[in-house]
Parts: structure tokens; sequence; C-alpha cells
């Protein structure tokens, strides 16, 4: 392990505690505070790494650097009980001797925090050891920080700030325990989002499905729309007319002010999108108009058993038929999940014949009921041109290689939004289940807080979306299905679901329950995430649990600018290039 030149020695370790976010417990952290010798040209810098000595020989604790502020002696009980005179006479000398720096009376009080790692003999483990105060504290070297905080043969996704390290990450393992995406509106959210979705398309074989209410990453994706085979969703009709089309696109969707000066490479790329075929209209069905599942079957049988005004006489028949259609669905391997269809019928027509053996009337509930169900079935289900959410499930869930790659739903009315991420959701979990692959899907939910709130409702749909997405989040691993969740205010947000993310890209997040609720998710300490207020746009703090790296160390970097990415390639495209259109 390789260290900076530059040591510190171990001063204090304080034990603060504060109430929880929710207020009904607390919770404990520990800041240390290291001397360092105060030089301009020291590298040090927030999220750099530590390693001082513990109780046990041989093992050094890891720490993480959340603050640090310069010190100086002569100013340390300097009030506003020492005249004036005398207090500008000192500042005067304190500030010499900053620009002089050799002064034994000045320093660098750090402020680190234990990230749950010791430094053994036989390399990094987890665990934690007392350290020992007044022991040498080390800067981990820039390739020490890059070994321990990189993922091998990682994809890059920026800069760590401050290290002039290039952050790896293990996509694919990221994208198993799903992904959160945690800022204030106007950091970069959309941007992460699409740089993550871009590294995904071109470094592994998942699939992504992105739910689009703000109307802004068919233009952000515009090259990867172009490059791959992919989908644009809507429920608009538009014109048959490429250039009509292209029109609509400009006026409807989110232009970034750095593309403005390239809305004519925009409508054409939009022409070609149609002109290709990768611009569909979804049909949404009437809310009203559902399938007739098994598990809805046995359930209504249930309730006929149940019901009081049954007559006692049909009951053990309703009884026989839930146990037979036990049977059939067993012997069938049918899931509750399935549409009923004509496979029930020779069930139907043995009930009807033991009821008539019975001596039942024509005019028995029973009678009424199976012919209900006859009606149902013999209902002719008329096939149209129309894209619906089936066949739409079904194109995702293609392993070929010439199936879509990309999907992007363009949703305007937040209900329907609601209800096509729900529906498509069982959907796809549904068929899944029963044809079970491991090709990864990957579903983005942007502005989260309109899918899964923390007060969801019947009326506006929420209870539906919350409940499928929180659903997906749950079991969806099992199935390789996965979701990237992005909001900007946590506090609106189904609490079940932060519990489900093992890795958060967080950036500016202004209201203080936002933070506490992340640190406490992830034991963060408070000053570290305190540091996010004084990111820049397009600056992050990415946590992972067990996911994206190899050890679970907040990392503060930098990530790229997507549109750069956009215009490059519209660059290549006016030099002859093509996207590579599919």
């Amino acid at each position: 392990m390789e260290f900076e030149s530059v040591t510190g020695r171990l001063r204090e370790v304080r034990v603060i505690s504060r109430p929880t976010a929710d207020g009904r417990s607390s919770v404990t952290f520990r800041n240390f505070v290291i001397e360092m010798p105060f030089s301009k040209t020291v590298n040090l810098n927030i999220g750099a790494l530590l390693a001082v000595e513990t109780i046990k020989e041989g093992n050094y604790l890891i720490l993480e650097v959340a603050d640090y502020v310069p010190v100086h002696y002569g100013m340390i009980n300097l009030d506003g009980t020492i005249p004036k005179e005398i207090r500008d006479q000192v500042m005067e000398e304190v500030s010499k001797s900053w620009h002089d720096g050799t002064s034994p009376e000045t320093w660098i009080d750090v402020f680190a925090y234990p990230i749950g790692y010791l430094l053994t003999p036989s390399g990094f483990k987890k665990g934690y050891l007392p350290p020992l105060p007044g022991s040498t504290v080390r800067i981990m070297s820039k390739e020490s920080f890059r070994e321990f905080v990189c993922a091998k043969n990682g994809v890059d996704i920026g800069s760590v700030i401050g290290q002039d390290v290039h952050l790896t990450i293990d996509l694919s393992k990221a994208l198993i325990y799903h992904i959160g995406v945690f800022a204030f509106t106007g950091s970069g959210k959309s941007n992460l989002t699409s740089v993550l979705v871009r590294r995904i398309l071109n470094n592994t074989n998942a699939k992504v499905v992105i739910f689009d209410i703000s109307m802004e990453y068919s233009v952000l994706l515009m090259d990867q729309l172009l490059k791959h085979k992919s989908e644009i969703l809507t429920t608009e009709r538009y014109s048959n007319n490429a250039l009509d089309f292209s029109r609509k696109f400009i006026r409807t969707h989110v232009i970034p002010e750095e593309l403005e000066g390239e809305i004519d490479r925009i409508k054409k790329s939009a022409e070609e999108l149609f002109i290709t075929g990768k611009v569909k209209t979804l049909y949404i069905p009437p809310a009203e108009q559902t399938n007739l599942t098994y598990g809805t079957l046995l359930e209504l049988l249930k309730g006929q058993i149940n019901d009081k005004y049954t007559a006692f006489a049909q009951k053990p028949l309703f009884s026989v038929m839930l146990k037979k259609l036990d049977i059939l669905m067993r012997e069938n391997k049918i899931s509750k999940d399935s549409s009923i269809d004509d496979s029930l019928i020779p069930l139907l027509d043995e009930i009807e014949e033991e009821g008539k053996k019975a001596g039942l009337k024509d005019s028995s509930s029973i009678f009424s009921f199976i012919s209900s169900l006859r009606s149902y079935l013999n209902l002719e289900e008329i096939e149209g041109d129309e894209y619906d959410i089936e066949k739409l499930a079904i194109d995702i869930l293609d392993k070929e290689e010439s199936s879509p790659r990309l999907f992007i739903f363009e949703l305007h009315n937040l209900e329907e939004a609601r209800e096509v991420v729900a529906s498509l959701l069982e959907e796809v979990m549904s068929r899944r289940k029963r044809w079970f692959s491991s090709s990864p899907i990957l579903f983005v939910l942007d502005e989260a807080q309109e899918f899964i709130p923390f007060d969801t409702r019947q009326r506006d749909k929420s209870e539906l979306s919350s409940a499928a997405v929180e659903k997906l989040l749950r079991h969806g691993r099992k199935y390789h299905l996965h979701a990237l969740i992005s909001t900007q205010r946590l506090a609106y947000l189904n609490t079940n679901v932060l519990q489900q993310l093992h890795t958060y890209f967080i950036s500016v997040l202004p209201r203080p329950y936002d933070r506490q609720l992340i640190s406490e998710t992830f034991g963060i300490n408070d000053t570290l995430l305190e540091r996010t207020l004084d990111l820049e746009v397009g600056q992050w703090l990415l946590v992972s649990f067990k996911a994206s790296l190899p050890h679970d160390v907040p990392v503060f970097f930098s990530a790229p600018n997507n549109l750069n990415e956009v215009k490059e390639a519209f660059e290549k495209s006016g030099q002859g290039d093509t996207f590579g259109s599919k």
C-alpha cells in the first residue's frame, strides 16, 4: 500500500448523536479530528482516504475525509473581548504566516470518519478496530485510492474530484441491485441518467425501458435511438408525413440550450426515426377493460361458496368446481396471472353435467355462473393492428439480437402514464415468470415521485403504479428485471423503495430531511452529506452498498456531459459517418 509523504496525528475522537429523520430513534456517528501540517500543496480533498494505526498491531483503520479547516494557534482564543488594535495586529501576523507557509503555529484540522474497512497484512477487509489517539495518520496515494475504490475492468462514468482518477464501476452488478439518482432541480439528473443509459447500452447486453413524462430523453439519447434497434412510444397519433412529425417533435420536446444550434440536425434525425419505423403509437384500452385471469376466477368461486345467498345445495358443487380448477392449474402449470382460455371448457361441461344429475333447476345460480363464463370465452377477440401493452411486452422480452434494445415512453398524461407503468410491469413480470430468461432489462423511472409517491391514491392511479414498481424492486432481481429511479424529493417517495436500492447517486439536496434519510439508510456521516451542498452541476456523490464498487466507500466525482456526446455524434454524421442506424 502506497501513501503520500505528508503525515498527520489523530488528536481526538468525537461521538455525535442526533434524532433520526422520523424522530422515532437516534443515530450515532464517530468523527475523528486529525492534525495535518499546513501546506498549500498537500494532496488533501473531500473524499480522500486516510489510514490510522489501531489497537491491533499491523491493522489500520480506513477513514474518509469529510471536511478540513486551516488553523492558526494565534486565532484560537481571539474574540471580541480583546481590543481591536491587538486583534488587527494578531490577524496581520497570522495572514503573513499563511503566505510564508513555514510557521510552526499553523496546521490543518481534518475531520474524517470510518467507512467500515481495515487495512490488514492480508489486505482490505470489513470491520472496525479502535484507533490509537496520537498515532500517525497517512494519506492514501492516488494509485492506492484507485485500487481500493475503482472497479477493475469497470466502465468509466467520470473523474474523481480532487484525485485525477477515472471512476470505473461494475455496471452489471449495479443493475442487479437497482439504482437511485437523487438531486434537486437543475443538478443534472437527466444528464447523469442519460450517461448511465449510454454506458449500459454500449457495455452490456441489457435492454432499457424509459418512462419519460418530461419529453426530454428522445433528444438526450437521439444518437442512441438511431444507433441501436429502438422504439419511441407515444399515445398520440402522428401525421403520416415525416416532415410534419419532425416539426411537431421540435415543438413538443425539451431542447437543451447547448443543442439549440443543432435544431436542423435534430429535425433530420427525428425524420429518420419516423421513416425507419421507430416511432409507434401505443394503444391503451379503456381502464375498465381487463382480462379475466385464473386467479380472479378462483376468487369468484370462493366468493360464491362464502356468499350467504348461495343455495346450500349448490355450495358443494361450487367447491367441486374450485377443487377441479386447482387440479387443472397444477397439472398444466397455469399461474394465477394467466388469462382464462378454452382449456377451461371441459371443466365447465363436467360441472354442468354434475349439476343436471343433482336435479338443479336451469335457473340455478351455478348454471348462470357457467353460462357467463362461456359467453366470455366465446367472445371473439378482435385482432387489430394496434400496438398494445401485450405486444410491447413481447418485444421487450424478445431475446433475439434483431429485437429493440431501447424503448422510450413519451407520456403526456400523468394518470395514463401511471396506468401504463403498472400494466407493462405486471405483463413483463408475469411473462418472465412463465418463460424465464437471464437477459437483463432496466426500467428507468424519471420523476419517480409521480409513480411511487408516499401518499398513494386509487383515484389518480398512483396506487397501481406504486404497487407495481415496489413489486419490481422487491422481486425483479430474481428474474433479471431491474430499475433506475430518479427524483428530486425523497420526502414524497415510497420509503419501502429506498430499502431495495443498493447504488445511490446524490447531488445537491437542499432539504435536511432528504439528506438525513440517505445518511441513515447507508450510515454515511452527516458532515460528508453536507458537502453535497457545495457540488456544482454535474458533480455527484456515489454511494454503493455491495454493488457497483469493490468496497462500500462514498466517492465524489464529476460526470461527463451527455450533450457533448450527442454533439459529437451529430458532427460525425455531418462528416459522412452515420449513427449506425438499425
